[in-house]
């Protein structure tokens, strides 16, 4: 119902519900008269009237984004006002409806103030259920704005965190294909097509918020091939992924950055190099992604932009469900686990033995 709508209807129903409560204490002591009905009809028309116009006096001034302390004179002011103006109308129409019942002297100070306070808690009741709506109203309000800001705030970072760490990933790879130009320009030719691919898929990924696992693994074969060029034997290479895992949702480019910083303090340090290895598998509800690599844990280094971002790309896409941990899985192995929620298109076949990929490259 619009809200100009829902407000008159409310405005009639209410006051119109009160004016049955005062009928039935009207008639059942003096009984029914067509003079009262009238009187009490205007009384209500003039009842509706002053709260219309308080309500434009409202709005006007801003009392309902004033503080409560600043408010409630206003209101209580207002409200004693407004049941005086109907005690003044109300007074010389009872007058005259009683005239014939010896009644008291209705214009006595004793009647006006009994009058006055009669009108004050249909006056009272009213403003509070104005307030009240307008206080639930602009809660709710608030709720949605706090969802808006939050998601314009997830969605401007997330597009700031895939900028910076894009740049990250270039430069290396601009590098290892430098190596390679004049030493072997066959190698090189075959490293700039890789990289015409990570290329591509790099600047599509900065368009969207997740890619599928299979797509980003797709970019990490890329450059793996360019670094197996330039490490050779120094690089072992093992993955062991589960195809229902593969249409898993991740941040772009977030395993390549792993696999990037695996290389480069796990297998380029050691003379005699060292493996780097991806592994996927179903745990209950979630994906598990794990780069293992050769190496120790360097506690006293962040491990880079990347890794300091992971968690957070991680928890502004998926919320609390998704996990990002980077421990010391033996003595010379290091692993990074990313947990991501399963996308609802993966069929349940991980109990079957064969519906994994082992991929072992040894040079």
């Amino acid at each position: 119902m619009p809200r100009i709508k829902l407000y008159w209807t409310l405005q009639i129903v209410g006051w119109l519900a009160w004016l049955a409560n005062e009928a039935l204490i009207y008639v059942n002591s003096f009984g029914w008269s067509i003079d009262w009905f009238i009187s009490a009809d205007l009384n209500i028309a003039f009842a509706i009237f002053l709260t219309h116009n308080f309500r434009k006096v409202i709005k006007k001034y801003g009392w309902v984004e004033m503080p409560i302390r600043q408010v409630v004179p206003r209101i209580l002011g207002s409200v004693v006002l407004m049941s005086m103006m109907m005690a003044s109308i109300n007074i010389p129409l009872d007058g005259y409806i009683l005239r014939e019942r010896e009644h008291a002297d209705f214009w006595s100070i004793f009647f006006f103030i009994q009058f006055s306070f009669s009108f004050m808690k249909p006056l009272m009741i009213w403003t509070l259920f104005y307030y009240a709506s307008h206080y639930f109203e602009r809660k709710s309000e608030i709720e949605v704005e706090k969802v808006r800001l939050e998601s314009s705030i997830r969605e401007t970072e997330s597009k700031v965190l895939r900028a910076q760490m894009n740049p990250h990933f270039m430069f290396n790879a601009l590098n290892s294909i430098r190596a390679l130009i004049l030493e072997e320009p066959e190698k090189a030719q075959k490293a700039v097509t890789q990289l015409s691919n990570i290329l591509r898929s790099s600047l599509l990924a900065d368009r969207r918020k997740t890619v599928s696992l299979s797509e980003e693994l797709r970019t990490v074969e890329d450059y793996l091939a360019l670094e197996k060029i330039r490490y050779e034997d120094r690089l072992q290479i093992r993955k062991n992924v589960y195809p229902e895992t593969l249409t898993c949702q991740i941040p772009p480019m977030l395993l390549q950055t792993l696999v990037e910083n695996a290389i480069k303090h796990g297998v380029s340090k050691p003379v005699k190099g060292g493996f780097v290895s991806i592994e996927t598998k179903l745990v209950d509800s979630k994906v598990v992604i794990e780069i293992s690599n050769t190496g120790v844990l360097e506690t006293t280094e962040s491990g880079g932009f990347g890794l300091e971002n992971t968690a957070h790309r991680l928890e502004l896409l998926f919320g609390a469900d998704a996990k990002f941990k980077i421990y010391q899985a033996s003595k010379d192995v290091v692993t990074a686990e990313i947990t991501v929620p399963i996308p609802s298109q993966v069929v349940e076949n991980k109990d079957n033995p064969f519906a994994k990929i082992t991929h072992i490259v040894r040079g």
